[in-house]
């Protein structure tokens, strides 16, 4: 059992503003829970598989009939289902590539999602970085198909505590056509710090 499942998706580093948030959120929840127990996964720097036929077909097939690949496979899908399963809070932080999710938390996803098996108990929270804004009345309103998508992931599973954190325009000064939004790219990144550390300290 863990206090926390902590999954980490963008690639930036130091430069990525979803990962600079959660940090504010891991602060906040390390001061609230000192001594807790984190299970973390970095799957920029340490990718998940993608699910794979033979991953699929080991499910299916019992135990004395798999191969010494698909029962591998097999008992790594099964450690990343505990995880979720025993996870007091899960928190995902990633950034929106061309308006959904990183094709590596997406691997992640079909990975742990096993019918009838995987069950989320806890909260879980999700800190999105947008390039951009997607909200009612800005030009590319309705275009955010990661929002939507991960809350019905998790509430698919079980949940229902998903807060979802995000920050808009993100690449406010560095894109020139968002440079007029630099002010509330700053305002959106600390509202959502302050929203995660909230969040972590409840």
């Amino acid at each position: 059992m863990s206090d926390l499942l902590h999954i980490e998706v963008s690639p930036q580093g130091d430069n990525s503003i979803s990962r600079a948030i959660s940090k504010e959120f891991m602060a906040a929840f390390n001061e609230k829970n000192p001594g807790a127990v984190i299970v973390s996964r970095d799957l920029a720097n340490d990718p998940i598989p993608h699910l794979d036929g033979e991953t699929i077909l080991a499910s299916r097939t019992p135990e004395a009939n798999r191969s010494e690949t698909m029962q591998a496979k097999h008992e790594f899908r099964l450690r990343l289902v505990n995880e979720v399963i025993e996870a007091k809070h899960i928190l995902i932080s990633t950034p929106m590539w061309n308006f959904s999710v990183p094709s590596v938390l997406k691997a992640w996803i079909d990975q742990m999602i096993v019918s009838g098996v995987t069950k989320v108990t806890g909260k879980v929270t999700i800190i999105i970085s947008q390039g951009g804004s997607y909200a009612e009345g800005a030009p590319r309103a309705g275009w955010d198909w990661e929002t939507g998508y991960l809350r019905q992931v998790f509430t698919s599973i079980g949940a229902t505590d998903v807060e979802i954190i995000l920050s808009e325009f993100g690449l406010a000064g560095i894109v020139p056509a968002l440079a007029d939004f630099i002010d509330r790219k700053h305002a959106s990144i600390s509202a959502a710090k302050e929203t995660a550390k909230a969040r972590a300290a409840a």
